[in-house]
């Protein structure tokens, strides 16, 4: 070994300056490039494991990673921890059947040690704080919202009715970005129902920058109706835009059509109540008849009694018919009666324009240059494409609704494409096997273009010394000189083997020397 290196290290000095430079350039640029590549193959990559952590959760996880002993690095000012990636689903699961993040507070857990002799304050106030903590877990996990604080008042109880107050709640948020109304809305809800009696109108919901986002008070109705009637009419815009444009789409291709809905909307309620008499039909209602006969006949005069003290005049026997006949008929109109509701929205117009990207085709001009020309949609096709979104839309004569159709040459968009597709095939294998293979790659370079020509250049060393040794015998004289007394002098071999290391030793005495201390250490 010790001989190996003393023959480098001659081949090495025996060479120029120039070729010594660019040698030792070439070798550091190889080793700094490989020693590159091996650090950053086997460098950990790591990915988040929770983010947006409160400081208590942060510090039950690292607690937790250190008992573990796993690397972990705290980014985003401590509210994020990240592990090696192959660690990251594996811990997440670890880390939830232990409870971990707990997110913050403190939850129904308080209960799951029970210590005797709690007194009843003490046993509501934990249930309170219980309580809060629950609600701010669950509004964090709404999207927007980083962190959430939850306060409750619950008054004290009173037997007298009159004294009695309803309980109040205060929400602190901290946003990730906009919280929509709607979202909002969401949260007063969510805190009211889940506290007795608690009212949303008592409910207070403000963000870090101190912005009011529910004040604890009811809404003037009149806006509530218009933002109401605002979003019904954006739904139904947006609903008949995409039923036209995924149509569109479907023929003239992906976003190469654009449109675009304006609904005119009545939202005025209208009840009409109707009584409509018909004087050419009518029915009977009712009807009665009276029919009424009666004979008379004179009997003979009577006597004279106490109860008709005067005697009837006796002409002789008389007879007296009588009859009578009565009709009544009671006649009712025909009558209707209506009551007629207008829908609440009605559409009164409606006003659709449509967009459309035309054809490209490849020009390719005298000098090479390639360009695309656009082609604009004939009149046939957009006869064609307003037809079909008339009838997408429900095109009605009688609201007297409008439809432009237009072909208008689309400015491409770069953001298009930058959306990547999942990985697959060759390239997953690349993704998986690529840092592997570059490091095979890298050693082979090193031994084709650094360690085969090193140990060549030695062969060849070790062969001029072989035949200077053959030579020295053939003249009777053994004389055993080391390589590097060799390297750069290889066309002086006149004379015998004994002149000619003379004459080296001659022109380089230190060289010389060397090479019997050399000799001396193998020996």
């Amino acid at each position: 070994m010790f001989q190996l290196f003393n023959q480098i290290r001659g081949i090495f000095s025996e060479m120029p300056l120039s070729r010594k430079i660019a040698m030792g350039a070439v070798l550091f640029i190889v080793l700094s490039i490989f020693g590159g590549i091996i650090i950053w193959s086997n460098m950990v990559e790591f990915r988040p494991l929770y983010t947006g952590l409160s400081q208590e959760d942060a510090a039950q996880v690292v607690n937790r990673l250190k008992d573990l002993k796993i690397p972990y690095k705290l980014e985003n000012g401590g509210s994020g921890v990240s592990v090696p990636m192959e660690k990251v689903y594996e811990l997440r699961l670890s880390m939830a059947s232990e409870g971990l993040p707990k997110g913050g507070g403190v939850g129904f857990e308080i209960f799951n040690k029970t210590e005797f002799g709690t007194t009843e304050f003490v046993q509501k106030l934990n249930f309170q704080r219980a309580l809060q903590g629950e609600l701010a877990r669950t509004i964090r996990e709404i999207e927007e919202v980083r962190d959430a604080r939850v306060l409750i008042v619950m008054p004290k109880e009173s037997v007298f009715v009159e004294e009695a107050k309803p309980p109040s709640a205060s929400v602190l948020l901290k946003l990730r970005r906009t919280l929509p109304p709607s979202r909002v809305n969401a949260i007063v809800h969510l805190v009211a129902s889940a506290v007795e009696d608690l009212s949303p109108d008592r409910v207070t919901v403000v963000d870090s920058k101190g912005k009011i986002l529910s004040s604890g008070s009811p809404e003037d109705p009149d806006n509530q109706v218009m933002n109401s009637q605002l979003s019904y009419k954006l739904a139904y815009e947006k609903s008949i835009a995409q039923r036209i444009e995924s149509m569109l789409e479907r023929i003239v291709g992906q976003g190469k059509s654009i449109v675009r809905v304006t609904a005119d909307m009545d939202f005025s309620r209208v009840d009409v109540s109707e009584e409509l008499f018909d004087p050419d039909s009518q029915v009977v209602r009712s009807r009665q008849d009276v029919s009424e006969k009666s004979d008379k006949q004179n009997m003979p005069g009577q006597k004279i009694s106490s109860v008709n003290p005067l005697p009837a005049e006796t002409p002789g026997n008389k007879s007296e018919t009588r009859e009578r006949n009565e009709g009544t008929v009671n006649y009712e109109i025909s009558r209707t009666t209506r009551r007629t509701t207008r829908p609440l929205g009605e559409v009164k117009r409606l006003s659709v324009a449509a967009v459309l990207d035309g054809t490209y085709t490849t020009v390719k001009a005298k000098d090479g240059t390639v360009s695309r020309k656009y082609n604009p949609r004939t009149p046939e096709e957009m006869k064609l494409f307003t037809t079909i979104v008339r009838q997408a839309m429900g095109y009605s004569a009688d609201r007297e609704d409008q439809v432009s159709v237009e072909s208008i040459p689309f400015t491409p968009d770069e953001r298009w494409g930058d959306e990547q597709a999942p990985v697959k095939g060759v390239d997953r294998l690349i993704e998986d096997y690529g840092r592997a293979g570059l490091n095979l790659l890298v050693v082979l370079l090193i031994f084709i273009f650094v360690v085969r020509p090193l140990i060549k250049a030695l062969k060849e060393t070790k062969e001029r010394e072989s035949e200077l040794l053959l030579d020295g015998e053939e003249d009777g004289v053994t004389v055993e000189i080391g390589a590097d007394a060799l390297a750069g002098v290889a066309g002086v071999r006149d004379g015998t083997a004994q002149e000619r290391a003379m004459r080296l030793v001659r022109e380089d005495v230190d060289k010389a020397a060397n090479i019997i201390k050399g000799w001396l250490g193998e020996g």
